[in-house]
């Protein structure tokens, strides 16, 4: 069936939201005095990442292929297609806000204490060369597809790939500094959790889009599908850690329910064209429920993970790529098939997660030349301060900051 250019270019265009959602997270996420920063860092990685995926990216990821590893052709858009049955123009354009999600994931484990050079390089990196090869492994039609791997959506390629590199991110900067300059014992609370909110229920409508739009004309497609099992995983994932959240705190939370949603679209992604509509709201209940346990794990381990990486990308990706082995209409063990799906998927997870940790080899160094993190003094400060000329808003009652801090600004991108 013929490429349907206009949905795929639709969808594309509404998914461009999902970077004002991830920014929309991001600011909420830190203090008051990082607003700023953490916007740009969610801009400036997109801008990279569009850059990097134009020039490299796309090539590794969609360019011929002769080993079932990287592609070797388009690279710099040269050679681009566009044939009733391909379109490598469309294609760029949706992948290349695949490859963005990605990046704002990573970027949610460096918010308030990365620097800037630091968190580009990595980033030129991280969607030059490392996330374009797993693309290949899979829409590329590499060696994880040819082994029978399935991640419809991107649960595992998008969600795991971008949780793992924040993660390694989040442990290798460390937690974050209160006023004083002392390493704070738990995690800060978010300042503005409406922004959190909102920009959340933001990304949810987004990936319905989004993975609407991974339809491409498929001739065994079922019109609606899609979408349908799409908005009930969301819809029982928020009320799932809604619940859960309530019978334990005996309160309310936006973000909780928000999340939670968030964790239910993330892990239905998956199998979200391969399952019954049951199936999805199973999907989504136990992805908010792992949701919200995750997030008391990271809280006692004082991984510092302002954006919620782990909880609410990371493991829901993991669980719903895995429930494709169990749960798909097709390949899964409750139709009648046998285990051998869901060892295929363990192995696709597991490839995936262990790729992402390559970023290692980009961030270490860095770390290891005094260059991944801001300054003790420029943290306490606030990185707005130090790096953005000022903070987003002032509140009426704020204490002025002492003369040291205020003269510790950045001399350059190395300080």
């Amino acid at each position: 069936m013929a490429l349907d250019e206009t949905w795929v270019l639709s969808c594309a265009f509404f998914s461009v939201l999902g970077l004002l959602g991830y920014s929309m997270i991001a600011a909420g996420a830190v203090r008051y005095k990082s607003v700023q920063s953490a916007i740009i860092t969610i801009l400036l990685g997109g801008i990279l990442t569009i850059l990097a995926f134009y020039i490299t990216g796309y090539a590794f990821a969609f360019g011929q292929d002769s080993n079932k590893f990287i592609g070797k052709s388009l690279f710099a858009a040269a050679s681009f297609e566009s044939t009733p049955n391909r379109n490598d123009y469309d294609n760029f354009v949706f992948h290349t806000i695949a490859a963005i999600f990605v990046t704002s994931i990573f970027a949610f484990g460096t918010l308030e204490r990365s620097r800037f050079f630091s968190f580009s390089f990595g980033v030129v990196i991280l969607q030059g060369l490392l996330y374009p090869i797993v693309v290949h492994w899979t829409f590329g039609k590499g060696w994880l597809s040819t082994f029978g791997f399935q991640d419809f959506g991107g649960s595992s390629v998008i969600h795991v790939f971008g949780g793992v590199t924040a993660l390694v991110a989040s442990l290798l900067l460390h937690e974050r500094r209160d006023q004083n300059g002392k390493i704070h014992p738990g995690i800060f609370p978010h300042h503005a959790p409406f922004f959190v909110g909102i920009g959340t229920i933001l990304l949810v409508v987004v990936q319905i889009i989004f993975l609407s739009g991974l339809n491409r004309g498929s001739a065994t497609y079922v019109k609606g599908l899609v979408p349908v099992n799409t908005l009930l995983a969301a819809s029982f994932g928020g009320l799932s850690s809604y619940v859960s959240y309530y019978l334990k705190k005996e309160k309310t939370s936006l973000i909780t329910i928000a999340r939670g949603a968030l964790a239910g679209v993330v892990a239905v992604s998956a199998s979200v064209d391969d399952i019954q509509l049951w199936a999805a709201a199973l999907i989504g209940t136990l992805a908010g429920i792992s949701y919200l346990v995750v997030q008391l794990i990271v809280k006692r381990s004082h991984v510092d993970d302002p954006g919620q990486a782990v909880g609410a990308h990371l493991v829901p990706g993991i669980l719903g790529t895995l429930l494709y082995g169990i749960l798909s209409r097709s390949h899964g063990l409750f139709y009648g098939n046998n285990l051998k799906q869901f060892g295929i998927q363990i192995v696709g997870v597991l490839s995936i997660a262990g790729w992402a940790l390559l970023i290692l080899a980009v961030l270490v160094p860095l770390k290891g030349f005094g260059i991944f993190k801001i300054k003790p003094e420029q943290e306490s400060l606030g990185i707005d301060q130090s790096y953005a000329g000022g903070e987003a808003y002032v509140f009426s009652d704020q204490t002025v900051e002492t003369k040291s801090l205020l003269n510790s600004q950045k001399k350059s991108i190395f300080h």
